[in-house]
């Protein structure tokens, strides 16, 4: 575990995507803190002004989201 900001992250990947141009884009997955109050980051090319925090039902909708993109009509 890494420790930032004084809360500890608990979870982190870093996923290679691309760009709809074709550019590689870096998009980074992490958690900080434990329990209830830890809260999911998602960070795009590594820029806090693209970076989102989410509680666990966000995230849970975010994820339903995703979910119900990849799933064909």
């Amino acid at each position: 575990m890494v420790e930032l900001h004084s809360e500890k992250e608990s979870y982190r990947a870093v996923l290679a995507l691309r760009t709809p141009e074709g550019e590689t884009a870096t998009v980074i997955v992490m958690r900080r803190g434990r329990g209830r109050d830890g809260r999911v980051w998602l960070t795009f090319n590594g820029a806090l002004k693209t970076t989102v925090t989410m509680d666990d039902r966000e995230a849970g909708q975010m994820t339903d989201a995703i979910g119900a993109a990849r799933r064909p009509q």
